[in-house]
Parts: C-alpha cells; sequence; structure tokens
C-alpha cells in the first residue's frame, strides 16, 4: 500500500475508533470518513466496508491488550508489574470498550485471534509471579484472582473504576485488596 493510503488508513481508523467510543457500533461510515478527513470511497479503498473497518479496530485492540501481556510476561515479578498491566489494560478498555460488543458478536476468525492471546492464562501466571514475591496475598486462588481482576475490563466495569481518576487510579483499586499489606493492615484494624 503506498504511503498516502496507509496514512488515510491510519486516520480512519483512528476517526473509526474515537467514534465507535462515543456511539458505538452505531457509527456511520459517512461519519467515520468526514471525522477522518476523507471521503467514503476513500474509506472504502483502504479499509473497506464498515464490517472491514470494525474488524480492523477489534484487531488493533486485541494486538494492544497481547502486547502489554508480553511487556508484563517480559518484566520483573511483583505487585507493581500487575499494577502497570492492569493500568495498560484499563488504557486500551477506555479506547476500545465497545470492543467487547464487536468481540461477543463479531467473528470466529476474531474470536479465535482473541483466545489466541489467552489473556486468562496468562494473567494467572503472573498473577502467580508476583504472589511468589510475597507481595499478593497467598489466601486467593490465582484462578478467581485473574478472573475478578480481568473482569474489572468489562466496560461498564471499566467505566465506573475510571470515575475514581485515571486508568492508574483503577488499577490501583482493582488490586488493592489482593495485596499482601492489605491483610497485614486489615489485621491490625481488627485488633485496635
Amino acid at each position: 500500500m503506498r504511503s498516502d493510503a496507509l496514512a488515510n488508513q491510519r486516520k480512519i481508523v483512528e476517526a473509526a475508533t474515537r467514534l465507535m467510543a462515543e456511539r458505538g457500533l452505531e457509527a456511520e461510515l459517512t461519519d467515520i470518513a468526514h471525522e477522518a478527513g476523507v471521503g467514503v470511497g476513500t474509506v472504502y479503498r483502504c479499509v473497506g466496508n464498515r464490517d472491514q473497518v470494525i474488524e480492523t479496530i477489534v484487531r488493533d485492540a486485541v494486538a494492544q491488550m497481547a502486547a502489554s501481556l508480553d511487556e508484563a510476561e517480559s518484566r520483573e515479578d511483583g505487585a507493581e508489574n500487575l499494577i502497570a498491566l492492569v493500568e495498560r489494560l484499563h488504557t486500551v478498555v477506555g479506547k476500545y470498550g465497545w470492543v467487547h460488543a464487536a468481540l461477543i458478536g463479531g467473528r470466529e476468525e476474531i474470536r479465535k485471534e482473541m483466545r489466541a492471546v489467552d489473556p486468562l492464562r496468562r494473567f494467572q501466571a503472573l498473577y502467580e509471579r508476583a504472589r511468589s514475591s510475597g507481595e499478593l496475598r497467598d489466601d486467593i486462588d490465582s484462578d478467581v484472582a485473574a478472573a475478578l481482576i480481568l473482569g474489572s475490563l468489562a466496560p461498564w466495569a471499566a467505566m465506573t473504576l475510571q470515575t475514581r481518576g485515571d486508568a492508574r487510579a483503577a488499577a490501583e483499586a482493582v488490586l488493592s485488596p489482593f495485596l499482601a499489606r492489605a491483610t497485614t493492615a486489615n489485621a491490625g484494624e481488627a485488633q485496635s
């Protein structure tokens, strides 16, 4: 693809991402073209029809989630690594929260790509690594912890959590019950 076509494709995908974050999957192709500053024909040439625009955005979201997990897996163990990961994932959800609807009802090949990223298994492993560092409570099953923490990324939960501030504040709020210091602090309060 030519460089101008690639630039247009990026503008279209960014515009579609913004509009769909505001309006959901109901955003029209004409509105996307207008937001990107191109004609509808350019959208069709550079990205394709509305379904292909959505598919491109969903793939971007899946790639960003995978990159966040890759980065976390390459870092040292510990609670801070998990907080940073959940922060990055909340940032992705803030940008692509509507994507969940597309994933649930979307094409099988996109669901396969998401399953290939395997966020639950990877997060469980990261949780276990952090727990072995002594920074996380050892009385909570890693499967349950991973499911609860990743559940905070559901758009309705993420929107509520992000009213506390930014993605970092949401990540800290989600992980605070799992931190070992939380049980120490709670034990001290119970004895008072």
